[in-house]
């Protein structure tokens, strides 16, 4: 949490003595008989505290003040001292530690009711907080120019932070690497890359190393280029399915056309019975005979 507060104290007439009193180490609680000079002109104190609730159980606690934008007190829970940031934070040091008062409640503030709320609001989102996603890693290539680009992509993962490095024969390259922006995804999961401009003779000795919540160590991607050979594969399955769909194809209109063809060689055949009955008689006819006479 943090908090600002600006006081003005004039000399002689003091205003606002709790703000004033920790305006660079001096009391301006209107001193008697009053000071001329004594702290003049607007300032402005700063206070920053807050507890960490760690995942093996351990907590940590914290607390630091600044002034007119620079470093002041910052306080150990454990000694209950303050280190002063200049002479003029001894006074407010001295004047702290020696009553101790201030110390103690802030060590008890820091270990037991940040805590508690701490603990309250992290079960109010404990199953986002909590949300592991492993990512997805993708390692390519691609050659140009006697230059092979290798790219190492993360997809699908959660929560946000993410490290992908390159190295060489186990060395981190970091100078040599490009990386992009971690970028959401429409579900909640982000993607994020990273690239290195190697030689082709040495594509071997790089590997992606992948660091995220969600492994249980870092991962370890190499490029494969014997995986490109997988649209190559599939395109052969596709076109020998595509002949053999064309040849059943074929040999199923061949039939057809063949069961075709001897239906029509019959039809002649009757036609030709009917032909022929009726030539017969016509035959018939005019071969009658007469009746003879007596």
């Amino acid at each position: 949490m943090q908090e600002s507060v600006t006081g003005h104290c004039v000399a002689p007439a003091c205003a606002a003595g709790e703000v004033c009193t920790l305006l660079n180490g001096w009391d301006c609680g209107c001193p008697s008989p009053p000071v001329p000079g004594y702290v003049t002109g607007s300032h402005t104190r700063q206070r920053m505290y807050g507890c960490d609730l760690l995942e093996d159980g351990s907590i940590r606690g914290f607390e630091q003040h600044g002034y007119d934008g620079k470093d002041f007190l910052v306080f150990d829970k454990d000694t209950l001292t303050f280190t002063a940031a200049d002479a003029g934070a001894q006074i407010t040091k001295r004047k702290w530690e020696e009553e101790g008062t201030y110390a103690e409640q802030l060590k008890h503030y820091l270990e037991n009711t940040c805590i508690e709320w701490l603990r309250k609001y992290v079960s109010y989102g404990k199953a986002m907080l909590e949300r592991r996603e492993r990512p997805e890693v993708r390692v390519s290539g691609m050659e140009a120019d006697r230059i092979l680009t290798l790219s190492c992509r993360a997809h699908g993962f959660y929560p946000r932070p993410i490290s992908i490095s390159w190295l060489k024969d186990g060395v981190v390259q970091e100078q040599e690497t490009q990386r992009g922006s971690t970028v959401p995804n429409s579900d909640g999961t982000y993607h994020a890359w990273a690239t290195i401009d190697v030689m082709p003779g040495d594509k071997d000795k790089y590997q992606c190393r992948v660091e995220h919540a969600s492994l249980p160590q870092p991962g370890l991607f190499s490029w494969e280029p014997q995986s490109n050979l997988i649209p190559i594969v599939a395109g052969v399955a596709v076109a020998v399915v595509a002949v053999i769909a064309a040849l059943v194809g074929f040999a199923v209109w061949k039939s057809k056309q063949g069961k075709e063809k001897k239906g029509y060689n019959m039809a002649p055949g009757s036609d030709g019975g009917s032909s022929s009955s009726n030539a017969g008689r016509e035959r018939g006819w005019g071969f009658r005979q007469e009746p003879r006479g007596g």
